[in-house]
């Protein structure tokens, strides 16, 4: 039996479920399905950082006002979602970022000069200052800067929470459901084959993360989306919790609302598989006991993979795919999916609802035509 829906929404991570959350907000009903769990890939397995001073580049403005917007909806994203019922677990916290070495300074205080003309209140904290905030950080370091606008979220818990939220708005969630292809008229997309039989839609978005750049499992196009292997770990040590994400150039110390640490991550190019090795274990265990050298004794908690999706510019699809009418792709962010997941997923939705995908255009996957 063939099931209809306003939009289909392939990939249960964050960028999907984000999308049908904003389209549901817009009066817009979607299915989403995800062949695994929600959030069971990079989304799950995220740092959770929310720093975009840090991680996207300035000098794309399409891409770093994009994110700048993304960093002012979290606070109330995570407040309509805690309403609905589920917290999100995001923390306002500030990000802290250090140095060991006069070079590294320097780096952050050339950077401070572009930070300080945002008006986000971002300052250097000398030696003392780092140490006055963090008493158990390293006695190398040197400084650091401070962003007290930015914060983390758990990446599961936001996940969570939008799949709870959007079922109470009328998404429908799918899960251990695979997408098999794309059902096509001419050049428009009408709907999904699924393990739970053919599904019609007005509009289908691809949210698989990595599995969105497969060749020519959805169209005939390339969609140069390729699998970026991230590994993180989750430590232990009663009396010690950053009090915000610390960056040491080398990884980051999380806190978790738990009392734990996360600590994060490895970055593997092409690779495609959820085993974890000893050999990144024991990077971040060293990046962990450079920043916090109590962390020596710490409890081994768990680890957890995630294929997170790059794309040969490092900036993320986003938009009406070009040549097919009906098909849209979030995807492509990288190491940056949860920190952009609200502004990226509401500007999806507003083009999908309005029809209007100009504002999209500089993350369109036309740009790779030759």
């Amino acid at each position: 039996m063939t099931k209809h829906s306003d939009v289909v929404i392939v990939g249960g991570g964050v960028m999907g479920c984000a999308t049908a959350y904003y389209l549901a907000r817009r009066g817009i009903t979607s299915s989403v399905f995800e062949q695994n769990t929600f959030g069971w890939g990079a989304s799950g397995a995220t740092a959770g950082v929310v720093g975009p001073l840090w991680h996207v580049p300035h000098d794309n403005e399409p891409y770093f006002e994009l994110a700048l917007k993304s960093l002012r909806m979290f606070p109330t994203l995570a407040s309509d979602l805690t309403d609905a019922g589920l917290d999100p677990q995001y923390r306002q916290s500030g990000v802290l970022k250090v140095a060991f070495t006069e070079e590294l300074a320097g780096t952050l205080r050339d950077d401070l000069a572009w930070q300080s003309d945002l008006d986000m209140a971002v300052e250097w904290l000398d030696a003392q200052e780092v140490s006055d905030r963090e008493p158990d950080i390293s006695p190398s370091v040197l400084g650091g800067v401070y962003s007290p606008q930015e914060g983390y979220v758990v990446g599961q818990s936001l996940v969570d929470s939008l799949v709870h939220a959007g079922t109470q708005l009328g998404v429908r969630f799918f899960d251990k459901t695979e997408v098999f292809g794309i059902e096509t008229k001419a050049s428009r997309v009408v709907g999904v084959r699924t393990a739970a039989g053919s599904f019609e839609a007005g509009h289908v978005v691809l949210a698989s993360g990595p599995w969105t750049g497969i060749a020519t499992r959805w169209i005939p196009e390339d969609v140069p989306i390729r699998p970026i292997k991230g590994q993180r770990i989750l430590l232990r040590l009663p009396g010690l919790l950053p009090r915000s994400p610390v960056h040491g150039f080398s990884g980051y110390c999380v806190p978790q609302p738990d009392g734990r640490i996360l600590v994060a991550a490895t970055r593997h190019e092409y690779e495609f598989d959820q085993v974890v090795t000893a050999g990144a274990i024991a990077d971040m265990i060293k990046a962990a006991v450079d920043l916090y050298p109590k962390l020596k004794d710490a409890q081994f908690d768990s680890a957890r993979v995630g294929v997170r999706p790059g794309t040969p510019d490092d900036l993320p699809i986003i938009g009406p795919v070009p040549g097919w009418d009906g098909l849209s792709i979030i995807a492509g962010h990288d190491a940056v999916g949860i920190m952009m997941a609200p502004a990226t997923a509401d500007s999806l939705a507003e083009s999908i609802a309005s029809g209007d995908g100009v504002p999209l255009e500089p993350f369109s996957l036309g740009r790779f035509s030759p």
